[in-house]
This record gives structure tokens, sequence and C-alpha cells, in this order.
């Protein structure tokens, strides 16, 4: 009997550090949604679908959808009473780089608070130069900054 592979979600660790459990969820089961569509199956489904899927609640994935929107990573097309979910790729790849610079929970955290919380950037906006700067941030001996 052939046995099937089991499938999971790729979910980045710098994403649960730097953001948490949920919206890192979030992030990759988007990012997963977008694969099935290139490949041709139809994602559109209703609320209580992703809900299921996910193992959120509606508030928490409406926080996460609104989130994702504001940093540039989904778009939300109105389609018969449901969303259809546009992923950005290119700005997820980004994200991926940038949560990967550092293995620090408190600077990851730190940083993608102060930028993405409350600046409000895009992530296509970090620079190069931050990521250098995320990169080279010393890992803190304490759970306190200096």
């Amino acid at each position: 009997m052939k046995r099937e592979q089991a499938y999971f979600y790729q979910v980045y660790k710098g994403l649960a550090m730097g953001f948490g459990m949920c919206e890192a969820t979030f992030m990759a089961y988007m990012a997963d949604l977008d694969r099935l569509k290139r490949s041709g199956a139809d994602t559109l489904c209703g609320l209580n679908v992703h809900l299921g899927v996910t193992g959120m609640g509606r508030r928490v994935f409406e926080r996460c959808a609104r989130k994702a929107v504001r940093m540039g990573l989904l778009e939300r097309v109105p389609v018969d009473g449901r969303y259809d979910y546009m992923w950005n790729v290119t700005a997820y790849d980004r994200l991926v780089e940038i949560v990967s610079a550092n293995a620090s929970y408190v600077i990851l955290r730190e940083f993608c608070d102060r930028v993405f919380e409350a600046e409000g950037r895009e992530v296509t906006s970090v620079t190069d130069s931050e990521v250098r700067a995320l990169k080279d941030a010393p890992f803190p001996t304490s759970g306190k900054r200096q």
C-alpha cells in the first residue's frame, strides 16, 4: 500500500517570533492559498472555511487580514459576498528575508512592532540597510534591551 505524504504549511520561525503564532499561521495559510490558486485550484470560499482551516475565531482572522493588507501582503477582492484573497508573494518573500535576519525574539518583535505597527509601513518599504542593521543587532544576553 502506497503511503501518502503528510501535507504541512511552511511557517517560518522568524514570523512567529516577530508577529506571534496567529499572524504567522495566517501568513502561512495565505501563502498556501496562493500556491493552490497558481496550481489551478478554486480557492474562493466562505469565511467559515478559512476559520475552520486556521482554527481562528472571526475577530482574530479579520485582525490578521487587516494587518496583512496594511503591510502590503494581501489584497481582499469582494466576490459574491465573499472575499478572494490575493497574496503578494514578492512582499512575503521580502518579509521572510527580513525576519530571518536575526534570531532574537526580543529584537525581531521590537523591530516588527515598530516598523509595521507604530510606523504602519509596508513590507516593501523596509530598506536593505535596515535589514543589515537588524542582522547586526547584538543578541541580548538577558530578556531586556540595553
